[in-house]
């Protein structure tokens, strides 16, 4: 299909993705509006994305409903792929500067990309590049000095092996003509002599002991009067002399003239912002293009970035800047669908745009689907029902509502599940640590800070059972000392939180375990503590130890 037409038939991406370091709603609420989007709109595809790995209460709810996990993205800014990339075609590096020329003329901008023995990009050539080297193609030694194939010599100059080895590898000695030849000129089998076939045939060239005859001007091959004592090979060909010598030096490669120092080029992974900032101090016109192993796709100017397309997207559950997608600014959001205060994102045109104070986003959703009539699935309900009864703690937090209460009864019948039952189950899930290795633990939710000329590494996890956690306690005081000594940190903090217990086991290793000391009292002979009514890290310890540092 003709890539020009190609953009009518595929239907155009949306993503769908919630906010950074997400929750059980955020990537439910994505999975299920992309659903009910391709069910409502055939002209696009609707793709649910995360910005980061989901949590393990997550991770619990996509395997009960066999759901597989959303792709992780980090950006969706603009990359060379959604320019209008330019087929070209390309040339070795050893084919000869007469057929890349002959290929030159029929490409837009008079350029093209040369690849080597792998087809990977080496460089670009165009005629600008060439015509300096007709100024300097003289000399006996040319074809030698630029490593020149003996099958572009025979190619380009149509020549035919009639007597001896037919040559291979590179011309390795000098382009030799008879009359140019001196009185009592040593010759090594190296060198290749060109002669007429008349010289040839009067016996003139006897004697000379180079390894390769050409003889021009055969019109016919029984013509040719081959002693018997001869061991040089012959080469033959109908051109005439004069036709050889004004072609004879385009048989050199195209590496002879191939730039590759400084070599500009873009692949397709990259961002168009990488590519204007490059092209902006570039004094080329024309990029060419690769993709991640390298292999040739096209050509770029700078006129293509007027020309970008940018990906579009729709917010589930945020819609704050800070806590979107890097390069927010950059796509072309379509709607937005959230629970939580009106924020800061900006858009160039109008939007959809629906807020609502319930305590989860998935019960918009799923008020969207009895909005269109869409029928909800058994899926698609637990899917959702997971949602509502994590984000709002089964109905326990404050901002829980009846419109929230209610959605989740008449999802959980769809589902066939009961809502208490199932709660607790996901809640359980979502703080079990069975099955975790010491260093999973401790990496689940890992943050780096400093404190003065100290490096501090605080780690948080919440579990509902601090027994099971207890009998990995020494492999996970383990990997926090192998943590403090492998990246040089001065300080390595774990919070261990059971909002059962209600409050927080701390525990630190560490050269600068002094400041944990300062600031929470713990004895210098003593790893942890439980801090009751403690549960923010952010709120009720970083700041605290921030100012036992200072001390």
């Amino acid at each position: 299909m003709n890539g020009q037409w190609r953009w009518f038939y595929l239907r155009e991406i949306v993503y769908i993705f919630g906010h950074k370091n997400p929750d059980t709603d955020s990537t439910c609420s994505a999975i299920a509006y992309a659903n009910l989007k391709n069910q409502i709109d055939s002209s696009h595809e609707y793709v649910p994305v995360l910005l980061g790995e989901p949590n393990k209460e997550t991770q619990y709810v996509l395997k009960q409903v066999d759901h597989e996990a959303p792709k992780v993205v980090h950006h969706l800014k603009p990359h060379v792929t959604d320019l209008e990339i330019k087929e070209v075609g390309f040339v070795k590096e050893a084919t000869s500067i007469k057929s890349t020329l002959e290929t030159i003329v029929t490409q837009v901008g008079r350029s093209i990309p040369v690849v080597g023995v792998h087809d990977h990009l080496i460089g670009v050539v165009s005629i600008s590049d060439i015509l300096p080297l007709y100024m300097s193609m003289e000399g006996q030694n040319f074809l030698k000095d630029t490593s020149t194939p003996y099958s572009n010599l025979m190619s380009e100059l149509t020549l035919t092996t009639i007597h001896g080895k037919k040559p291979t590898g590179n011309v390795t000695g000098r382009i030799i003509l008879f009359d140019d030849i001196q009185e009592e000129e040593d010759f090594d089998k190296k060198d290749i002599l060109f002669c007429d076939i008349k010289t040839y045939n009067k016996g003139k060239t006897k004697g000379m002991g180079v390894g390769v005859l050409v003889l021009a001007n055969v019109q016919d091959i029984e013509g040719i009067l081959i002693d018997v004592e001869e061991t040089r090979t012959i080469l033959m060909t109908d051109k005439s002399l004069c036709a050889l010598l004004k072609v004879i030096n385009q048989t050199a490669p195209i590496k002879s003239v191939v730039k590759k120092d400084n070599l500009e080029y873009f692949s397709t992974y990259e961002t168009i912002d990488d590519v204007k900032r490059n092209m902006l101090t570039s004094k080329f016109r024309r990029f060419p293009v690769v993709d991640e192993n390298g292999f040739i796709k096209g050509m770029i100017s700078k006129g293509d970035l007027f020309e970008t397309r940018q990906k579009k997207a729709i917010l589930v559950d945020h819609n704050e800047k800070g806590q979107s997608i890097d390069g927010i600014e950059d796509i072309h959001l379509m709607e937005v669908i959230d629970h939580h205060r009106v924020a800061d994102i900006q858009t160039m045109g109008p939007l959809y745009f629906r807020v609502e104070p319930v305590g989860c986003t998935s019960t918009i959703v799923a008020k969207i689907y009895d909005e269109q009539q869409v029928k909800i699935d058994k899926k698609m309900a637990k899917i959702m029902l997971s949602a509502i009864l994590s984000d709002t703690l089964l109905f326990k937090s404050p901002t829980s509502t009846d419109v929230d209460e209610a959605m989740a009864n008449k999802l959980a019948k769809i589902a066939g599940v009961d809502i208490q039952m199932y709660g607790m189950q996901l809640i359980h899930a979502g703080a079990d640590l069975e099955g975790l290795t010491a260093m999973e633990i401790l990496t689940t939710d890992l943050k780096r800070f400093t404190f003065g000329d100290n490096r501090v590494i605080i780690a948080q996890t919440n579990t509902s059972d601090f027994d099971g956690f207890f009998k990995v306690y020494d492999e996970v005081l383990q990997a926090m000392r192998n943590m403090s000594d492998d990246q040089e940190v001065d300080l390595v903090v774990l919070l261990v939180t059971d909002v059962v217990m209600g409050g927080t086991e701390l525990i630190a290793v560490g050269p600068a375990k002094w400041i944990v000391e300062q600031a929470f009292k713990v004895q210098s002979t003593e790893n942890s503590i439980f801090l009751p009514n403690v549960f923010s890290r952010k709120k009720q310890v970083v700041p605290n130890l921030m100012k036992a540092a200072k001390l």
